[in-house]
């Protein structure tokens, strides 16, 4: 009999793109199909198999008939994980659509919904679910259980399923966890493997407990260290193409910024507000090396391109989503440590002041609502971790940060929304945590239009 030790050995030995599955069996769905960016017009919709197949999307308004549904086709091949993002376009805006999908001419039972948003310049009530650091299993290669209250995936789901409004959700990195190696099995770490990588991608994809809050409304996503490689990873990690393949590969985010310089960053609009996804991963230096001026988070291609984009920006909100905490202070692997970098972002930010411009980060395994505060202009960062990882208590240096907003710090498992409402000189973004279980611990506002 094969042992866990000897398979996981021989998944480390496949084709990157190989991953183990049951030889000649006709291709299946391992998860349900994710929708992600959406438009007015247009949705991005991630399909994966277990085999190579051709896939056939049959979709048609909720409000309507099945008979009277369009179709179109897809590939999904070995090369690329036998997944595949699909952009449909062409839909009505503001519509619920139902959708059902074929492999190989075997149409599945069940049928999922996407929605479209509004036409441009809309400004209607909606909410974005936001959360990080969802370590999806219990069993450690040994250690004592990493994760807990893994229940939240469902609670997340049943509010989804029972909103009123539109809503999305943004995931804040470490989105997955890659393992670390176990002594005790002798196996080797999973960011050591493309392989490996690309399987641990495909079983949290693929497991029970995520399916319904995958299915339940779009995603959209940026990484943190545990899921681009090892724990504090940055530049010089060996894998880092490999990484942001299997990244673009499995998130259905929009296109990215900049073909010539790679990264997960990119930005899209839904309604009045404008949100901004930052990679602090690819251009990052080691936390630990000398605080120097050419000591690099996001990299000046990337800052620039922030700068110009929020000035820019004609949104009533400007939302800014990044890996790692803005306004940490002296603990954690926040942007502090690259003071050169953030002291002129920040000395950019005290000139422009850009209303209506609000961070969200995750990464520390709490959560805690910061206030920066310059003359009469104000920005908060919401930080919202652990989903379900191991919680992280605040530090001295937590504490003893001025920012740091009384009464907002949890130390438990929880999530978060940003919600988008009111009209005219009366919208307002209100920030709000909750528990596993669903319970309000508290809630902010963090911007407005006025």
């Amino acid at each position: 009999m094969t042992s866990r030790r000897e398979a996981l050995k021989a998944v480390s030995a496949l084709p990157l793109a190989t991953l183990p599955g049951i030889a000649d069996a006709a291709p299946a769905m391992p998860g349900p199909p994710l929708a992600g960016h959406f438009t007015h017009e247009s949705v991005r919709l991630w399909l994966q198999a277990t085999e190579p197949a051709v896939a056939r999307v049959r979709y048609w308004q909720a409000s309507g008939a099945e008979s009277e549904a369009k179709s179109v086709d897809v590939a999904l091949v070995r090369e690329s994980f036998n997944c595949a993002t699909l952009d449909i376009v062409g839909l009505a805006p503001s519509t619920v659509y139902r959708y059902r999908v074929a492999l190989d001419g075997a149409w599945a039972s069940r049928a999922g919904t996407f929605r479209t948003a509004a036409e441009p310049g809309s400004a209607r009530d909606f909410r974005v679910y936001v959360g990080s650091c969802a370590y999806t299993e219990v069993y450690t290669r040994g250690g004592r259980p990493y994760g807990a209250n893994h229940h939240i995936f469902d609670t997340m789901a049943a509010r989804m399923d029972e909103d009123t409004i539109p809503h999305f959700m943004l995931w804040l990195g470490d989105n997955l966890y890659f393992r670390g190696p176990s002594k005790s099995l002798d196996i080797p770490a999973e960011y050591a493997s493309a392989r490996t990588m690309a399987l641990r991608y495909r079983e949290v994809r693929a497991m029970l407990q995520m399916r319904r809050l995958f299915a339940a409304t779009h995603h959209y996503a940026i990484w943190d260290d545990h899921d681009y490689g090892p724990d504090d990873s940055g530049r010089s990690f060996e894998l880092k193409n490999e990484s942001l393949e299997l990244f673009r590969a499995y998130w259905p985010n929009p296109a990215r910024n900049s073909s010539d310089h790679p990264g997960i960053w990119t930005s899209f609009r839904q309604e009045d507000a404008e949100f901004f996804l930052l990679d602090s991963r690819w251009n990052r230096e080691a936390d630990d090396a000398p605080p120097t001026q050419v000591k690099v988070q996001f990299g000046a291609v990337q800052l620039e391109w922030l700068k110009a984009a929020v000035a820019a920006s004609k949104a009533t909100f400007k939302v800014v989503a990044g890996g790692s905490q803005f306004l940490s202070q002296g603990a954690g692997s926040g942007w502090h440590r690259f003071p050169f970098e953030r002291d002129g972002f920040l000395a950019w930010l005290a000139k422009e002041k850009p209303k209506g411009l609000v961070l969200v980060s995750g990464d520390r395994h709490h959560s805690v609502l910061l206030r920066h505060a310059v003359d009469d202009w104000v920005v908060h960062e919401f930080t919202c971790s652990p989903l379900t990882s191991r919680i992280g208590k605040l530090a001295r240096a937590d504490h003893a940060n001025t920012a740091l907003i009384k009464g907002t710090a949890v130390e438990k498992q929880n999530f978060g929304t940003l919600e988008f409402s009111g009209r005219g000189a009366a919208r307002k973004l209100t920030a709000r945590c909750f528990d596993a279980d669903g319970k309000e611990l508290w809630s902010r506002v963090l911007a407005s239009a006025d």
